[in-house]
């Protein structure tokens, strides 16, 4: 027993910054993403309500799969509190914290601890992230189903310790991704970028560690290959597809919209936003502008690989949903990786530039965590203070007795 505690107070001594830095994002990320989750706009909107009249029937995974993992949750938590609306946002937090943690882990491995820090606390303040965590719906499913993918598929290619772990951990993301619309597509692009590029790796799995893996993946998609043989229209809907094919001009028309939406000018949805404003702030988007050209630097990377096929999948795929204006939010972590790139290449520049001056090297940085600063209060102002307080919002939420 001792040398068990021994071991862990080593432990916490090696890395207690690591784990102060944890606590401290916990923390705002808790408060931020659960802050007045029933009290900022009194009643429900017509999406709540849709949710609400699918949890009162619910029906078991094997008959009905699409978003059942968050439609078992938001029921779970909906019987605890006693109350199906507010159960249903706290299975949205619930959702966003775990987004978050798995956000934190890709920033972290692919750049440091203090980007990672940067980063989770840019993404926990999103306006975006925080109408999506505070809505009583499965549109948070959208946020964490391609960390799902992403997260486990970083941590095969980094470690050597725990390879098994890693892949069984890669199988499950699949498996739970499967149950949310659009992820089939990023699935196949997991895949063929394991194939790919790291065909070495998967060589070295022994036959055992493999069929493990494919069988916890299709013993989590069982439910959902059961449910698609009796109800098959759901595949569309995990497509991400409608009944009826919008034409070349809709499609395109569609896609400009989606891509307006986060940086120049939003479709009119005040459940999501106010008035027409965009996704994201103009410093995001400087710095989104220069990740995206500083992962075009490094085609070869694998980092960049990720990036740009899964945008580029989901932008071809979005327009041809008749809810893409909704569903775009399925970008904000690619979004996020993508600024959180910029601001790296940026800090690598100016150090270039002044190499030796410590002056201009403690601007630069002062500077940057100024804009990081108003960019976080920007948001929160953006969400908690002005969308509230919006007559439009005010319009769409119905007090229910």
């Amino acid at each position: 027993m001792k040398k068990i505690l021994s071991s862990i107070l080593n432990w916490v001594k090696l890395h207690w910054r690591g784990i102060s830095i944890a606590i401290l994002v916990t923390s705002i990320a808790v408060i931020t993403l659960s802050l007045q989750l029933s009290s900022l706009v009194p009643g429900q909107n017509r999406f709540e309500s849709n949710t609400l009249g699918d949890l009162a029937h619910l029906p078991a995974p094997w008959h009905r799969a699409v978003n059942a993992p968050y439609m078992l949750l938001a029921y779970l938590f909906g019987n605890i509190s006693n109350d199906p609306l507010y159960g249903a946002r706290v299975a949205s937090v619930f959702f966003g914290l775990f987004a978050t943690a798995l956000m934190y882990y890709i920033i972290r491995i692919w750049f440091n601890i203090r980007v990672a820090t940067i980063g989770t606390l840019l993404f926990i303040t999103s306006s975006w992230l925080l109408h999506t965590t505070h809505q009583a719906t499965p549109l948070i499913l959208l946020v964490i189903g391609p960390l799902l993918a992403v997260a486990p598929l970083a941590w095969f290619s980094r470690t050597k310790k725990y390879r098994t772990l890693a892949f069984m951990a890669l199988a499950a993301g699949l498996g739970v991704a499967a149950y949310i619309p659009f992820m089939f597509w990023l699935i196949i692009a997991s895949l063929a970028i394991i194939v790919k590029k790291e065909k070495m790796l998967l060589s070295n799995l022994k036959k055992k560690q493999f069929l493990g893996a494919v069988a916890l993946y299709l013993l989590i998609v069982t439910p959902l290959y059961i449910s698609l043989a009796h109800y098959p229209g759901q595949i569309l809907e995990l497509l991400g597809g409608s009944k009826t094919l919008p034409s070349i001009t809709e499609y395109f028309s569609h896609l400009l919209q989606v891509i307006t939406s986060i940086f120049i000018h939003a479709p009119y949805l005040p459940e999501l936003r106010i008035g027409h404003l965009p996704a994201l702030d103009i410093f995001s988007t400087a710095m989104f502008v220069l990740g995206i050209y500083y992962s075009y630097q490094r085609k070869t990377n694998i980092k960049t690989i990720t990036l740009f096929s899964s945008m580029l999948v989901l932008l071809l795929v979005l327009p041809f949903s008749p809810n893409f204006s909704m569903e775009a939010v399925i970008l904000i972590p690619f979004v996020y990786i993508g600024i959180i790139t910029g601001i790296v290449e940026l800090i690598t520049q100016w150090f270039t530039y002044f190499p030796r001056n410590p002056l201009a090297r403690n601007i630069g940085i002062s500077l940057l965590v100024f804009s990081i600063s108003l960019t976080c209060a920007y948001h929160l102002e953006n969400y908690f203070v002005a969308w509230p307080n919006d007559p439009h919002t005010k319009s769409v939420y119905v007090v229910k007795s």
